[in-house]
């Protein structure tokens, strides 16, 4: 099966989303919000949080970026400064959060939609490599937006499994 984009309604959604979610519980203003093709379900980065859902499709929530950005982002939303933050288990645990509310908000549209979606918890990984399942089975819809923020970049995908 070939890579279908998501609705953008959706993507719009999406970025609104992220907006929203930065601005209001993580007190940092994004630069600018703009789609980006997601080419593949493999990722190498510093920081990945991925979220699993289920429901009218299955898939995974990405997010990912540096670990400079994630440990900005978990100090900035735990009202902290980033050399606080001693070890990155803290970091990683306010990113895994971030992770969860972009992924609720996401819910609501897609579920607004008429769908169902269940969501699992989020996982973050440090420094490490990912390759979603969906590669070997064939991605029907994969989207993503990435968000510019003084110091670095956020990148969130959506990838739905045929």
């Amino acid at each position: 099966m070939g890579d279908v984009l998501l609705a953008p309604h959706l993507v719009e959604s999406l970025k609104a989303t992220a907006t929203e979610i930065l601005e209001t519980m993580v007190s940092m203003t994004p630069q600018a919000v703009e789609q980006v093709t997601e080419e593949r379900s493999e990722f190498k980065d510093q920081v990945i949080g991925l979220l699993g859902f289920t429901g009218t499709r299955s898939g995974t929530f990405l997010v990912r970026t540096t670990e400079a950005m994630a440990r900005r982002i978990a100090a900035k939303m735990l009202m902290m400064e980033t050399d606080e933050l001693a070890d990155f288990a803290e970091a990683a645990d306010a990113f895994g959060e971030v992770v969860n509310m972009l992924s609720g908000n996401f819910k609501n549209a897609w579920v607004a939609e008429g769908n169902q979606m269940d969501l699992s918890i989020p996982n973050v990984i440090h420094n490490g490599h990912v390759l979603l399942g969906a590669e070997r089975r064939g991605v029907v819809l994969r989207s993503g937006v990435r968000v510019t923020l003084d110091g670095g970049a956020l990148d969130i995908g959506v990838h739905f499994e045929g």
